[in-house]
This record gives structure tokens, C-alpha cells and sequence, in this order.
């Protein structure tokens, strides 16, 4: 049976039973776009074309914003905020050189796009201020939120033109470790809306809608399913991925599910915890499609990470292609 990986990962997609449990390092074409510098992306100091200045941290192995610095005093000066422009680039160059590499044909290509509207707003105007914003001038917030999501429904557009991706991905935490950074009301009234419409816009453009959303939702994740968001990344351990499957895996596909914080992403983590930490997820939450075993970015056993997963999914899928 000629069954490719990217048909495989579509299934999942579609909540319906794959022919072997995808994995996003083997079966997936990842790129971040490069056609729009929405972070400066050096190994110095630079700023992106917000206007936001950023640092290199050795620490973190790539750019971090330059500690105390915004681009505007509060959460009312917003409209100051100077966007990119996306007509004056050229979008054929910058697809043909962040696509080189995929394979269109085998693996399940996605275009990422960090900082969402929630991000940009915290790292424009202060973390505080937004937070206060929130709760106390929820309109100038709203014209933030309504303001950046027309940019980037724009984005998507282009994207999907020039990239012609099979999904976009967008970075937007809401969450800390153990809880929200603003209540369910908060997203309700003033992110929601906005987040249908890039949604909607994906879909609209043939693309599945991936959120990246770390750190702890679940009292949000029934609206995220509503919204029609076609998967979420990477769903941590405190929002109980396998209860969230249980209620919403024929409406929505899990990416991820791991124990990063804990387990796969610590320095001192062994060999052994790394298989066993696979074999649990893969256990729990791979029976029944809505499921792609994606690594978690900073795993410091890699290798175990996918010794093991070749060891369980190999059989399976070896089966599958013999059929």
C-alpha cells in the first residue's frame, strides 16, 4: 500500500484512524516564514520590523527581547505601533527559499508565524500594562487585538498564495505552568472574536489552523474546539491531554501531550525517562487518530526520543505499507 506520510498525518487531521502514529520530525516540513522579519532572528543584537530590539542569549540559543524595552508607554498609545508593510517585499523569493527543502508530495508541510496577538501586545506595551489593559481598558485592547489581526489575516493570505502550505501554525501562549494569565472572560470578550477571524481566514485559504498555546488553557479549550481551531500544540500535562482527547478528539487533533517542563525537556533528563515518557503518551493518547507525536523543542535526549518511537511505530507502519 503507497501510503504517504503526509496522507497519514492528514487523517489524523481529519480525526480519523491513521495507518500508524505520525511524528512531526519524519513526516512534517516545518518552516518559520521568513518573508515578514516579525523577530530579529541574528546572533548579535537587531531589532525586527515592528520595531522591537532584541538581544542574542547564549542561554537560550537564539534572540530574546531586549530586557525593558517597548515600543510604546501604555496600553492607549497602541495605534503608534508602526506594522510591517506586506506589499513591499518579495513574496516569490521568500517562498522559494524557505521551501527549498520540503517534500510536497510525502510529508505535511506547515509554515509557522511567532507571537500572536496576545504576545505582541505584552512585548509592545509592557506585560503589565497589557495585563492592567486587559481588565481596565478593554477597548484600547480590543483595537489592538482587531488592528493586529487584520495584519495577520493578511499574512495568512500571502502565505497561502506563495507558501501553499498544508497549515499554518501560530504562537500565541495564554498560559503559565498551573494557570492562565488572564480569566476565561478576559479571552472570551476581547480574543476570541479575533481568533475566529484568523481561523476562518485559514480555512477560507484551504490551510489547517495549528495554535501554539503554551502553559495551561483547559478552561478555554472547549472554546478553542468552538472556534474550530483543527489542532493545538503542544498541550501540556496540566491540561490533562488525555482527558481533553477523550471529550473533543472528534473535533480536535493533539500535537504533542508530552511532559516537557518535567521530563523531556530537563538538562539532567535520562535516557530511560525519555522512552518511557514516549511509550506513555503514545499509549495514552495514540489509539484512535487526533494524534501527532510532536517532540518537544528543547528534548535533550532526541535520539532516545526517536529510537524509541521507531521501536513502537516501526512494526505498525512496516504492516501498514506491506498490506
Amino acid at each position: 500500500m503507497d501510503i504517504k506520510p503526509r496522507d497519514n498525518v492528514i487523517l489524523a487531521f481529519q480525526h480519523k484512524e491513521p495507518y500508524w502514529i505520525p511524528n512531526s520530525v519524519t513526516d512534517c516540513d516545518i518552516v518559520l516564514q521568513s518573508a515578514v522579519m516579525e523577530r530579529y532572528e541574528g546572533k548579535t543584537t537587531g531589532f525586527d520590523e515592528f520595531g522591537l530590539e532584541y538581544v542574542y542569549n547564549e542561554e537560550a540559543n537564539g534572540p530574546v527581547l531586549k530586557p525593558g524595552f517597548q515600543l510604546v508607554g501604555d496600553v492607549d498609545e497602541w495605534e503608534d505601533i508602526k506594522f510591517p508593510d506586506l506589499d513591499n517585499r518579495d513574496w516569490e523569493a521568500a517562498a522559494a527559499r524557505d521551501t527549498a527543502g520540503w517534500d510536497r508530495k510525502n510529508r505535511f508541510s506547515i509554515v509557522q508565524m511567532f507571537n500572536g496577538m496576545f504576545e505582541r501586545a505584552h512585548m509592545s506595551m509592557g506585560y503589565e500594562n497589557v495585563l492592567m489593559g486587559l481588565l481596565t481598558e478593554p477597548e484600547a485592547m480590543e483595537g489592538w487585538f482587531r488592528k493586529f489581526t487584520d495584519y495577520r489575516c493578511t499574512l495568512i493570505r500571502r502565505i497561502a498564495k506563495y507558501y501553499k502550505p498544508d497549515a499554518v501554525m501560530i504562537f500565541d501562549d495564554y498560559g503559565a505552568k498551573e494557570s492562565m494569565m488572564f480569566s476565561p472572560d478576559v479571552f472570551r470578550d476581547l480574543i476570541k472574536p479575533q481568533l475566529k477571524r484568523l481561523v476562518d481566514t485559514a480555512h477560507e485559504c484551504g490551510l489547517y489552523y495549528i495554535l501554539h498555546c503554551c502553559g495551561y488553557y483547559k478552561p478555554i479549550f472547549p472554546d478553542i474546539v468552538e472556534l474550530g481551531v483543527d489542532a493545538v500544540h503542544p498541550v501540556q500535562v496540566s491540561n490533562d491531554p488525555a482527558e481533553l482527547k477523550g471529550k473533543y478528539g472528534d473535533k480536535i487533533t493533539i500535537l504533542g501531550g508530552f511532559d516537557n517542563v518535567n521530563i523531556l525537556d530537563r538538562e539532567d533528563c535520562t535516557e530511560e525517562e525519555t522512552r518511557a515518557e514516549l511509550r506513555r503518551v503514545l499509549e495514552e493518547l495514540g489509539p484512535g487518530g487526533s494524534f501527532v507525536a510532536w517532540r518537544s523543542f528543547f528534548c535533550s535526549q532526541p535520539e532516545a526520543y526517536m529510537d524509541e518511537y521507531w521501536k513502537i511505530v516501526g512494526p505498525v507502519k512496516a504492516a501498514a505499507l506491506d498490506q
